[in-house]
């Protein structure tokens, strides 16, 4: 009939009936029939197959007309230390956030409600991480949660409101970050390296030098040196670079060059006892380079060619001053045997005939013997 409004409201819809725009009823399952001569009646058909309420304005509403509608919703809320699990037929559904609420339609699905006190409950269970790593909902987590893992041969520091609270082992941890402070360093304990590069320097001789150093160093004690130190890093950074600055300072460029490991030793006593007290180890230390300036390098250069060639010729003089005291001892042993001389004769001989093709003697062996190479000899080369 055409005064005659029929409303089907099926298994997984909820309605609101509005008469003369008011609330007047909230409609389950089932058919409806109303007369409406002025079409004064309308109807707002809500699928309530996500449970959740959602639509700010019908929260309005039903908060309104609470005695007409309480027995359609549900509403969860938390205080301000406090979140809530909401699991719908035992999957998890949301996270409450503290001072929020959430609204939902009484269905036939089963709405559980977990309630967690973060300021008492800092830690995330296990459990729940994985619930909740599950969900992957950004809204979920979203500054809501510190989520940190620590690996083998690393601890972890927890601070809460800028108190050290407690250390952490290898492990993955969660904490509630609500209405507080929650911070997790994780400190290295292994060995590592750090670098002091291209620090300007000058010699106790007034020469300028860039010197790189390197340095190996430990954690030895992880809540000292995060709790006494703002950066530990840079602490022992400023230390090595002050250290090294007086190794070299008090010394001249001679020396340096001639004795790099005497910094390494200085640099590596000095800064040690200090940072001990701070809990780190230094390990070792080594001068990787030293850079001269472009015209120190030129007068170097010219220094090792002097020293060089200095050497070069006291070798010289050396082999020359050895070959004439040879020679001289030579002479004296000829002139106290004339067989010597005789066989020095004959060795001369036999180097100068080894340079010609033709040798012609006149007068035969006595000759070539007793006149000697210019008289009885002639050569043609």
């Amino acid at each position: 009939m055409i005064f005659r409004k029929r409303v089907v409201i099926a298994d997984n819809e909820r309605a609101l009936l509005f008469r003369d725009r008011q609330l007047t009823e909230i409609l389950t399952t089932g058919v409806y029939q109303f007369w409406d001569f002025e079409n004064r009646i309308k109807v707002r058909v809500f699928d309530i197959t996500a449970t959740e309420i959602t639509q700010k304005d019908v929260k309005v509403l039903l908060r309104n007309k609470a005695s007409l509608c309480d027995m359609h919703y549900t509403v969860i809320n938390t205080d301000e230390n406090e979140v809530a699990l909401i699991y719908v037929d035992g999957q998890f559904r949301d996270l409450i956030k503290p001072q929020s609420e959430k609204w939902f339609w009484n269905t036939a699905a089963q709405v559980e409600v977990r309630r967690i006190n973060v300021s008492e409950q800092v830690e995330v269970s296990t459990k729940d991480m994985k619930v909740l790593a599950k969900a992957a909902k950004a809204s979920v987590l979203s500054g809501g949660m510190v989520v940190k893992e620590v690996t083998n041969q690393q601890v972890g520091l927890l601070f809460i409101d800028g108190q050290l609270v407690k250390t952490l082992k290898a492990g993955k941890y969660g904490f509630w970050n609500y209405n507080q402070s929650v911070v997790v360093e994780v400190v290295e304990t292994r060995a590592q390296n750090l670098e002091v590069a291209g620090q300007e320097i000058l010699t106790k001789d007034k020469v300028s030098l860039r010197v790189n150093l390197s340095a190996t160093f430990k954690v030895a004690d992880v809540v000292k040196a995060v709790t006494e130190l703002v950066n530990y890093k840079e602490f022992l950074y400023n230390e090595l670079q002050l250290a090294l600055r007086k190794a070299i300072g008090t010394k001249v460029l001679d020396v340096l060059l001639t004795d790099k490991e005497a910094i390494d030793t200085f640099v590596r006593t000095l800064v040690a006892k200090k940072v001990t007290e701070f809990g780190l180890t230094l390990i070792e230390v080594g001068v990787k380079d030293i850079i001269l300036p472009g015209e120190m390098k030129t007068i170097l250069n010219q220094v090792v060619e002097a020293e060089k060639a200095a050497k070069a010729n006291i070798i010289k003089r050396r082999e020359e001053t050895a070959a004439t005291r040879s020679l001289l001892n030579t002479a004296k042993l000829m002139d106290q045997s004339a067989t010597l001389r005789r066989l020095k004769e004959l060795e001369t001989l036999e180097k100068v005939a080894d340079k010609v093709e033709t040798l012609t003697v006149f007068g035969g062996m006595e000759a070539l013997v007793n006149s000697g190479i210019k008289d009885g000899i002639k050569l043609n080369v």
